[in-house]
């Protein structure tokens, strides 16, 4: 009986033990301690403060407490994707850390050389770095927005609007985005949802938008000597946003095989997530891409599993094509001395950048556009506004093409005005009214499900210069394409889209290469904000794939909005 009561007693002890650890795992699950001070120590061991026993203890504290409100702001410079400095912010809350970053080329305050008159070259990272500026950045921040709740956006961005001479507004944008991130977690909804709540938008509102997938990067994406920007497809036989993800990628496997067939050494990919082939014409691209999208029809009809038949029946890409003329428009020369005398300095500033060496009077009806700007080897070949006018009517129709962004200069309002109202000026076989005889699209209304459009006229460089204001009342396109980080504030953002809407443009909603962070938050505000369409890469950039990718899952979930399929100039 004694030897089998002390046989009993270790199956008594083991079962003691197991209790003990059950209730040390329910203690633990129940407030959270073991994700909590993971979480405080992956944040101690990120910043690597000088007194990391203080700023675990106040990390602990917030938790301790239900401090609600941001506790610290740090500011940093990091790298893009593009290796150019710009900043991180971390924002130091009750409910976690939440962080986000801006692109390198929205605008910044750089830290000042330590002796006037040093040269970029002699300074360090070009005279762009954020090292000094960005101790400061977080003192004011710090100052301004301790103890406020992160569900505050407005109180947050109007804060940051009044600090935006002082931190910059790379700082500033990174700080509402951050604060946007963390008024999510603490209203408990998804960050879509929460992004449609700030902009006051109807759930039955939302959409989830039309990629533009990049496909070919040129002019500053990529060593060639195309003249354009970039050449982009948009899937609009598409009805779901994985089939539109499947047609772009199917494309641009497609896309890749040709240029590698076709000898011109072409699978290079640009800064944008584009195949940069080394070609110099419009028309040898557009062959190629042709001979792409028959390839991409073969293989999707043949092999379709996965794919809706309604996205293949039939299939149909449109082209869309980013001019970027700002970036090969010659510099206005200066004025004769006896016009100069003249001319009062409003009147200066507002001078037209003449197209050739005429009369001071002709000249400044016309703008010159040097076509030839990313060939090396070439003198230049010039070209008129009225030439260039010509040039993208003739590339609309013969290339089919469905969406032009920036097609001229920022400054050449009236030449952007002339091709809007040319499309417009169409009767229902796309025929000119007013000049019959001239080129026209020759396709139908109601491109993008808009009765009225025939082309996307798109402004971006246009856009950002002239306001949404000015650019309707001059009637110079039809389309915008907006990047979030040239808003110093999320709260600014979501009031464009709104103007925008409200005047009958539709949005784009866009990115830049070198904007490597925020994936999530990007595909939130295309939802949250019901944009119909967004021009995040091409498939062969890596940071581009990641927006998709997070489109995708947003896609996904069990309560997402309708993809919007054909009807996507919102």
């Amino acid at each position: 009986m004694a030897k089998q009561q002390q046989q009993q007693q270790p199956a008594a002890d083991d079962s003691e033990d197991v209790r003990e650890r059950d209730l040390v795992e329910a203690y633990l699950d129940e407030h959270s301690l073991e994700s909590a001070l993971n979480d405080a120590l992956n944040d101690v061991v990120s910043t690597r403060p000088a007194d990391p026993f203080t700023v675990l203890s106040a990390l602990l504290y917030a938790r301790a407490t239900a401090q609600r409100g941001v506790f610290r702001v740090d500011v940093r410079e990091v790298l893009d994707g593009i290796g150019a400095p710009t900043v991180l912010v971390r924002l130091h809350t009750g409910k976690g850390v939440f962080e986000a970053s801006c692109a390198s080329e929205t605008s910044g305050l750089p830290d000042e050389p330590d002796e006037l008159g040093t040269p970029l070259i002699k300074q360090r990272l070009g005279g762009r770095g954020y090292r000094k500026r960005a101790e400061s950045a977080a003192q004011a921040l710090n100052d301004k927005l301790l103890n406020i709740e992160p569900t505050e956006q407005l109180a947050i961005d109007a804060a940051l609007g009044a600090l935006e001479s002082e931190v910059g507004r790379n700082v500033c944008h990174a700080v509402s985005v951050a604060a946007c991130k963390a008024g999510a977690r603490y209203a408990e909804l998804p960050l879509a949802e929460y992004i449609a709540k700030l902009h006051d938008a109807p759930l039955e509102s939302l959409c989830v938008p039309m990629p533009l997938f990049s496909v070919v990067n040129a002019g500053k994406y990529a060593s060639n000597k195309l003249f354009v920007q970039e050449v982009f497809i948009a899937p609009a036989s598409a009805v779901s946003f994985a089939d539109a993800y499947q047609i772009g990628a199917e494309f641009t496997q497609a896309l890749r095989e040709q240029l590698e067939t076709s000898g011109v050494g072409s699978t290079n990919v640009g800064a944008f997530g584009g195949f940069a082939p080394q070609l110099q014409t419009l028309a040898e691209l557009f062959q190629i891409l042709r001979a792409a999208l028959d390839e991409a029809r073969a293989r999707l009809e043949y092999g379709a599993a996965g794919l809706a038949a309604a996205s293949l029946s039939p299939l149909r890409i449109e082209f869309g094509v980013d001019f970027s003329a700002s970036e090969f428009v010659l510099p206005p020369p200066p004025p004769s001395s006896s016009s100069a005398d003249n001319l009062t300095s409003s009147a200066k500033s507002a001078q037209v950048v003449p197209a050739t060496a005429v009369d001071d009077d002709e000249a400044r009806g016309s703008t010159s556009y040097n076509m030839d700007k990313w060939d090396p080897g070439s003198s230049g070949m010039l070209k008129t506004s009225e030439e260039m006018l010509d040039i993208i009517r003739s590339a609309v129709k013969e290339l089919d093409i469905a969406l032009v962004v920036d097609p001229f200069d920022k400054d050449d309002v009236k030449t952007f005005a002339a091709l809007l109202s040319s499309e417009h000026d169409q009767d229902a076989s796309g025929i000119d009214l007013d000049n019959p005889s001239a080129l026209s699209t020759g396709r139908q209304p109601g491109l993008g499900g808009d009765p009225n459009c025939r082309v996307q006229i798109a402004g971006k460089a246009l856009f950002q210069h002239l306001g949404l204001e000015m650019l309707h009342e001059e009637r110079a396109c039809n389309t915008v394409v907006l990047h979030l980080h040239h808003f110093a504030t999320v709260t600014r953002a979501l009031e464009v889209v709104t103007e925008a809407k409200r005047l009958g443009l539709a949005v784009i909603l866009g990115a830049v290469a070198g904007q490597n962070s925020d994936a999530a938050f990007l595909a939130a505000v295309a939802v949250g904000t019901g944009v119909g369409q967004v021009q995040f890469g091409g498939l062969a950039g890596a940071d581009a794939v990641e927006r998709y990718n997070q489109l995708l899952l947003l896609s996904d979930d069990a309560f997402a909005p309708e993809f919007v399929a054909n009807t996507y100039r919102r």
